[in-house]
């Protein structure tokens, strides 16, 4: 019997994952290539694919791929995937929960405390000698005691809030219309339900949700201008929650104090962007989640949930379940 074949698309975090694909048992296909095509001549016989953002499977790669049982995410989000294409032909789309609460949290904080307290001039203003003339003309700002607005309070936000009540003594208000209503007590977080009256209290604003239509540029002109002056802004969530132009415009007017940004749209962002002229803007390249551990330890479950799944058992994170009550399941007999 043929070994059922998997397509990774870019290597995994970890490459233990290739490893373990074998040893369970099937035909292992690494497309490291941004090249939708490369992928696609690939996608005849294939069973499963394994994605990394911010590649993307379209209705048209699944189309090219008529014996496809499962899609997988490598992580949480599922923004690179057609679902409702892939529910249409009974593919199974699985993702990976929970396994970014730790390393984006920290890297969120790291973000705020590097952001308020100017790390990257301090950085640079050492090397050339120029900070001790410098520094008591430059602004510094205080983590501990400030009133944190989070919008998301899954498992990524609700992890940052508890980090932020319990070891800054933090106020921390939230906006989430479909929270666990199990989360807020747990996490201290005051709930608000219009996302306005959160921006209108908050010095600091963390964006942690999912990207969907409606988070869409959630964060553009009009929401900016209701922060406070000299609010920071901190987004390690998925790019286009945040209009970096409008951003750039606020940083720009002197509104905004500075901001960390971990994840932009596209990706990478074109070095001609007005946002890279500002100084209180810290970058890194989506790489919150990409802590030795939890890459490791995230791999390790994909693979095993995606075997599971071509062996016909229901996986631990189904996204859209209902692909296997169709007539059109593809679900292994």
């Amino acid at each position: 019997m043929a070994k059922p074949k998997v397509v990774v698309w870019r290597p995994m975090y970890d490459q233990i994952g290739h490893a373990l694909f074998e040893e369970g048992g099937v035909e292992l296909v690494v497309v490291d290539s941004t090249d939708a095509q490369a992928v696609m001549a690939e996608l005849p016989d294939a069973k499963a694919i394994w994605v990394r953002t911010p590649e993307r499977i379209t209705a048209d790669m699944m189309d090219a791929a008529p014996e496809l049982i499962v899609i997988s995410t490598s992580g949480f989000g599922t923004d690179n995937v057609d679902i409702p294409a892939a529910t249409e032909r009974g593919i199974l789309v699985v993702n990976n929960l929970g396994f970014g609460r730790k390393p984006v949290s920290e890297h969120t904080i790291m973000l705020l405390l590097a952001v308020m307290n100017r790390l990257t001039w301090g950085d640079r203003a050492t090397r050339d000698g120029s900070g001790w003339d410098a520094r008591t003309n430059v602004s510094f700002r205080e983590l501990e005691g400030s009133t944190i607005g989070i919008v998301g309070l899954g498992y990524i936000g609700s992890e940052l809030a508890r980090k932020l009540v319990s070891g800054f003594r933090c106020r921390v208000l939230g906006y989430d219309p479909y929270i666990n209503p199990r989360i807020p007590p747990t996490a201290g977080v005051q709930m608000v339900e219009h996302l306005d009256d959160l921006l209108r209290q908050v010095s600091v604003l963390c964006l942690c949700a999912e990207l969907t239509e409606e988070t869409q540029e959630m964060i553009s002109r009009r929401e900016l201008a209701l922060l406070a002056k000299d609010a920071v802004v901190v987004n390690t969530a998925r790019g286009r929650i945040l209009d970096l132009d409008a951003l750039a415009d606020a940083l720009d007017a002197g509104h905004i104090f500075g901001a960390g940004i971990d994840t932009t749209y596209p990706e990478p962002l074109p070095d001609t962007h007005p946002i890279f002229a500002q100084d209180n803007v810290i970058f890194t390249p989506h790489t919150a989640g990409l802590t030795s551990e939890t890459a490791t330890e995230q791999t390790r479950f994909s693979v095993s949930q995606i075997l599971s799944v071509l062996k016909g058992d229901p996986p631990t994170f189904p996204v859209n379940p209902e692909a296997w009550k169709s007539g059109r399941s593809r679900k292994p007999s």
